[in-house]
């Protein structure tokens, strides 16, 4: 039987990247999902290719509490349960901190932390009321426990989810509701695309890692998973780094990178 055979799920940032390939993996397990994002296309794309009969898809900014709230709902709506939820969307910038701009701080703090604290509130309470318990799996990033130059919003926001996985779980257990969190390195996607299309970033990034690689999707598809089975039965409050051992070493440095002064 596959692995999540019969279970229903949500992901956030469904339409590329990262959130396609978890969609994707989701769907091969047995699977159905409610893909959001606010890429209309990309979403049309993802359903035409794994079928209207396991994807749907919800047009939402995760800053839109109602929007979530709704996305939520529409998982029962459309397959009559949740169990599985993965709060992936988040976004990125890049600033001296000193020229950081107020309304570009709270860009990147709302569709990071903020909007995976909505998903959660409102994946949380729908799971309660359901009664079965559930896997709430948000996307952290390398970057919750490494600083890095330019990245104090992202920095940021990204340890605050880590933070506030360890919180959900600690309040969610007693309701068989387990909450993790995957922190991922260099990964291949649209988001990172820019950053890495710079001279010299990507190898400064393989530099750091142990075994010399940057990351795919699907690496981080694959810990999803395990996390959104019954697998991972007993795991909860955790944050797992897939980084190819980026950790154990050091970010590159950003600002000689991009030519900072």
């Amino acid at each position: 039987m596959s692995q999540l055979e019969g279970k229903v799920a949500v992901v956030t940032g469904g339409a590329s990247g990262i959130g396609k390939a978890i969609v994707e993996t989701f769907v091969d397990h047995g699977a159905r999902v409610i893909a959001g994002d606010l890429n209309a296309d990309g979403l049309g794309e993802l359903i035409g290719k794994l079928g209207h009969n396991y994807v749907d898809g919800a047009a939402i900014d995760v800053r839109d509490e109602a929007a979530v709230e709704r996305m939520v709902g529409q998982a029962f709506r459309r397959f009559g349960r949740l169990d599985i939820a993965v709060n992936n969307a988040g976004t990125g910038g890049f600033s001296p901190i000193q020229d950081y701009p107020l309304a570009e701080w709270d860009r990147v703090i709302g569709i990071t932390l903020t909007g995976v604290f909505l998903c959660m509130k409102h994946e949380a309470k729908r799971l309660i009321e359901q009664g079965q318990g559930g896997s709430i799996i948000n996307i952290a990033s390398l970057n919750a426990i490494q600083a890095t130059e330019g990245f104090a919003a992202y920095c940021s926001a990204k340890a605050g989810v880590a933070m506030l996985t360890k919180v959900g779980a600690l309040e969610l257990g007693r309701h068989r509701v387990r909450v993790n969190a995957i922190g991922p390195g260099l990964i291949h996607t649209p988001l990172s695309a820019g950053m890495t299309a710079v001279p010299g970033v990507e190898e400064a990034f393989i530099h750091e890692a142990p075994l010399g690689r940057a990351g795919e999707p699907e690496d981080v598809a694959g810990l999803a998973l395990y996390l959104a089975s019954d697998a991972s039965s007993l795991m909860t409050g955790q944050t797992l780094y897939i980084d190819g051992g980026a950790s154990l070493k050091k970010y590159p440095e950003m600002f000689s990178l991009f030519g900072v002064g």
